[in-house]
């Protein structure tokens, strides 16, 4: 799908014109990956576009910092507040995509993690669905490319250098014919999809992998427990064979950008011809959200 840009993004500390933004080629960044992102939502609400679980979003940008050591004095306070005052500067509307970034900014030549940082925030806009396979669902392979482990590059945190694994799944994926992957940890358990976490249905019970399979702990994911917990429907962390995917009664994919996203096909197994009536309710619950939990949403007014 194609993005819109807004015009106004956060750099070195300003709200800038976007066209002004620009990094050096020398940036460390840039040759080394020594950065972490976020994926932000905006959904139209009652009150107006609001922003959905800002915090939890900003909390997991600050414990990814931590936990990297990054040498970034974090404030989650003034991100918050840096964020919103762009939204507004940008009179951003429902369907809007947030990517904060905090990365190494100097240019000096070294892969320590040990720099100096800045925070840099864009706005795009999302004018559909980033997959639009409504009817039919998404048709994915299991990558022969194994997710990064939490001894290689944490996958608890959006570190921007893991997200080559990604791509290069999704560059399979592309070129064997699918719409993207699945990705299996080190001992061959399902981890997630190429950039979003997954569900199966199972005789009745929504079942995902746990974090030790090598997951990004989703906030999407955290949302679809909630969901199954007020709706009273059975779910579970658990390892997931290569197997039991095949033989799941649905199986559905959800993230920031993804929203919850229906799978039809995985490598040549036929899962569904539809939605399964599972992930259809679920769906129709996160997609009411914003009526019936607005405490979720940070309205920009």
């Amino acid at each position: 799908m194609q993005f819109q840009n807004y015009p106004y993004a956060i750099f070195e500390k300003k709200i800038i014109p976007l066209e002004e933004a620009k990094i050096s080629i020398m940036t460390n960044a840039l040759h080394y990956g020594v950065g972490i992102f976020g994926g932000i939502k905006v959904f139209d609400t009652p009150d107006g576009p609001g922003i959905f679980r800002l915090d939890d979003h900003v909390s997991r940008l600050q414990k990814s910092v931590e936990f990297l050591n990054f040498r970034y004095k974090f404030n989650a306070a003034q991100v918050k507040k840096d964020i919103l005052k762009l939204a507004k500067k940008n009179k951003i509307q429902a369907q809007t995509y947030i990517r904060p970034i905090i990365y190494r900014s100097d240019t000096r030549i070294s892969p320590a993690i040990e720099g100096d940082y800045d925070l840099a925030v864009y706005m795009l806009a999302m004018p559909g669905a980033y997959y639009n396979y409504e009817e039919e669902g998404i048709r994915v392979n299991v990558s022969s490319w194994q997710r990064n482990s939490s001894l290689a590059i944490p996958p608890k945190t959006k570190a921007t250098g893991g997200y080559i694994n990604s791509a290069l799944a999704i560059d399979e994926a592309k070129k064997l014919g699918f719409d993207s992957a699945i990705m299996l940890d080190k001992d061959d358990y399902v981890s997630e999809g190429a950039v979003m976490n997954l569900f199966i249905v199972k005789e009745g019970c929504l079942i995902t992998p746990p974090a030790d399979s090598d997951i990004l702990e989703g906030i999407t994911r955290k949302t679809i427990f909630e969901i199954a917990a007020e709706a009273k429907i059975p779910f579970k962390e658990a390892k997931v064979s290569k197997e039991e995917l095949y033989s799941a009664d649905e199986v559905f994919f959800c993230g920031t950008a993804t929203d919850i996203t229906w799978c039809s096909q995985i490598d040549d197994k036929n899962i569904s011809k539809a939605r399964g009536p599972l992930t259809a309710k679920i769906e129709s619950a996160f997609s009411k959200l914003p009526v019936q939990h607005k405490e979720l949403f940070t309205v920009v007014n």
